[in-house]
């Protein structure tokens, strides 16, 4: 008996499941844990002071005279917007068209780019270590974190940063990543007025931290009807000068200097996203039956001061 089989069905309908998948990383950890602040030029300043050190033998005689000594002025910190953007076009067909997943082409390639746009920032805003002024030939650029943190520890043959002469840190000799060089961040951080609350680093560097002890047994008890979670990672350390956050940045996987081989500490409130141009969408043309589009952000990095941060450079990728 002759059957009749599906290669044989004529015209089957289509099963597409009406979903876009995309699993591909698109958090930026630092740009969205800052506050935001305005600025109203591509290259801007902005001024910190510090207290001098206690004196314990500040004592004056009775009766003595007194002079008057003229009170050092406010340092200056600075730094220059970055224009983030990208570009897409679509012919009218293409917008008009149904389509599995979404309704708009348009409007999915916004929010794609966006997300995008967001990743560089957070990637620039971590490793960029000078300034680059815009002379027509070279685009401007921001100052990340890399070039700002003078609180450092580096490997042999490295270099701090110079925020204020526009100078990059220099590499060093990558080293393993230790318990102690943790520590000694957060005491710094604490010695110059910070908490060290967030240490950022890249997923290879949170497994290596999630093998030390800190000097404390890990027990939990989180029950779930598939059985008890044992305990084996670091999401909080209690340090010896408050409690600091890890968060690992999938930015920071980036096989480039400041990203894949550095660590940073700090406290949110120290640091803004300084904004000159929201995001904007711009119709750039309609050429024919078809329209370009551009989709841009100008914006840069303020470290209020960056003597109350800390940077662990020259890491080893694995951090052993």
């Amino acid at each position: 008996m002759a059957v009749l089989k599906v290669p044989a069905v004529v015209k089957l309908q289509e099963n597409v499941i009406d979903e876009i998948y995309n699993f591909s990383p698109d958090k930026a950890p630092l740009v969205s844990m800052i506050p935001t602040q305005s600025v109203h030029n591509v290259f801007f300043e902005w001024q910190r002071d510090i207290y001098r050190a206690a004196n314990r033998d500040n004592a004056a005689l009775e009766g003595a005279a007194a002079s008057a000594a003229a009170p050092d002025q406010p340092g200056l910190l600075n730094n220059r917007t970055q224009i983030f953007q990208d570009t897409f076009g679509l012919s009218g067909t293409s917008e008009a068209v149904k389509k599995y997943g979404r309704k708009s082409e348009r409007a999915r390639e916004l929010m794609k780019i966006a997300v995008e746009l967001k990743k560089d920032q957070d990637a620039a805003m971590l490793s960029s270590g000078v300034t680059v002024t815009d002379n027509g030939t070279n685009a401007g650029k921001l100052r990340g974190l890399y070039g700002f943190f003078t609180n450092d520890v580096f490997g042999a043959g490295g270099a701090s940063p110079d925020p204020t002469t526009n100078t990059n840190a220099t590499s060093g000799t990558d080293v393993a990543l230790t318990e102690t060089m943790i520590k000694n961040a957060q005491q710094s951080c604490y010695e110059n007025g910070g908490d060290g609350s967030v240490l950022m680093c890249s997923p290879a560097h949170k497994i290596k931290i999630d093998s030390f002890t800190f000097g404390v047994s890990r027990t939990h008890e989180v029950s779930t009807k598939i059985g008890d979670v044992q305990p084996g990672t670091f999401d909080f350390i209690r340090g010896a000068f408050g409690v600091i956050k890890i968060v690992p940045n999938r930015n920071q996987s980036i096989a480039s200097v400041g990203l894949n081989d550095t660590l940073y500490m700090f406290d949110a409130d120290k640091l803004a996203k300084a904004v000159l141009r929201p995001y904007q969408v711009k119709k750039l043309a309609e050429v024919g039956d078809s329209e370009e589009h551009q989709v841009l952000t100008e914006v840069s990095l303020i470290v209020k001061d960056e003597r109350t941060c800390y940077a662990i450079r020259d890491i080893t990728v694995s951090g052993s």
